[in-house]
């Protein structure tokens, strides 16, 4: 073999090497392997592996071995999209300049005064739910309170989730930055007792953002936070800043009697959360915090449930099942709780 031949040989495998070496470093950086542990759940793995507990729809559609969400194994392994970590981290776009400290003025020891330094501690707040749970667990509207709704997508997808874009149909001017509650309505909500209309069941099920809106065009928005999936034709409200309930020291137990008009069963992924909603609210005296009891539908008295307020409203409340004995159904009456 010629001379040539051999220098074209050698850089013909050095080549060929780097290639390998960047394609195999590539496939490294793309995915993180995480093999399930018991008790695992696509919720706590995208706390753990990404800090972001939302997140998990997107590791369900990296991982489409994974027919139901809820069924994973201890052993089975898992793809962890590093991307969604990776735009979490910010760089520093500008050098960070240390200052020396100006010299302090000389005090003369007839300057100095002591001062007693009073540390006022801010009382830790207990939450009957957090924030999400709260937003996510609905309410009963009279109305059906819309600005607009997802028109459609950038691909043409009809189910979106955190992270997506889309756009939207909106009933008033918008400007980058306006934000936005996605939701839909799971259901004309009727008195089971009396037939009596009550309103419609919200079921909010994320937040939005607009980015931005070309000539012409309707605007785009980003899904900020996504509850469950979402679906293009769902609708639009104003956002507003909310606090989730405060769990008060020592509960009422009112003396209210009243029924289950509606329930839910709110599932993040092994989280399981029982909602229901009564026909008692803010005009009969019901506050956040309220502990109220259920009773089975039957001839006799017999306590199978504990609820407590979450959502109060004018004529309906949101709670949430605290414990149960049985399933509690659209229909149970909700009474005050029984004295020991």
């Amino acid at each position: 073999m010629g001379k040539n031949a051999q220098i074209t040989s050698v850089i013909g495998i050095f080549f060929l090497t780097f290639l390998m070496c960047s394609y195999i470093s590539a496939q490294e950086i793309e995915y993180k392997d995480y093999t399930v542990i018991k008790g695992d759940t696509l919720w706590d793995i995208s706390g753990k592996e990404l800090s972001d507990y939302f997140l998990w729809p997107k590791v369900w559609k990296e991982n489409p071995e994974i027919k139901n969400p809820d069924r994973i194994y201890p052993g089975q392994r898992i793809r962890i999209p590093l991307y969604l970590l990776q735009k979490e981290i910010q760089p520093a776009t500008e050098p960070v300049v240390i200052k020396k400290p100006a010299p302090m003025p000389l005090i003369t020891k007839h300057e100095i005064k002591k001062e007693e330094e009073v540390k006022i501690t801010p009382k830790k707040k207990n939450y009957i739910v957090n924030k999400h749970i709260f937003l996510a667990s609905g309410y009963i509207s009279d109305t059906i309170p819309n600005v607009g709704y997802i028109k459609d997508t950038p691909t043409g997808r009809t189910i979106i989730g955190k992270d997506d874009y889309a756009f939207i149909k909106i009933n008033k001017p918008v400007k980058k930055g306006d934000k936005f509650y996605i939701f839909h309505v799971m259901e004309k909500v009727k008195h089971p007792k009396t037939g009596k209309k009550l309103g419609y069941l919200i079921d909010v099920v994320g937040t939005a953002e607009v980015v931005g809106q070309e000539e012409n065009d309707d605007p785009k928005i980003i899904v900020t936070q996504a509850y469950t999936d979402i679906s293009t034709g769902y609708y639009l409200d104003d956002y507003y800043e909310v606090d989730p309930p405060i769990e008060p020291e020592n509960p009422r137990t009112p003396d209210i009697k009243g029924y289950i008009v509606a329930s839910k069963h709110l599932h993040l992924i092994n989280v399981p959360y029982d909602i229901a909603y009564i026909d008692k609210g803010t005009r009969d005296g019901l506050q956040t915090g309220d502990l109220l009891a259920t009773l089975e539908q039957g001839k006799h008295i017999i306590y199978n449930g504990v609820l407590q307020v979450i959502n109060p409203r004018e004529k309906t409340s949101t709670v949430i099942i605290k414990k149960s004995t049985d399933a509690l159904t659209k229909g149970d009456p909700v009474t005050k709780i029984k004295q020991e």
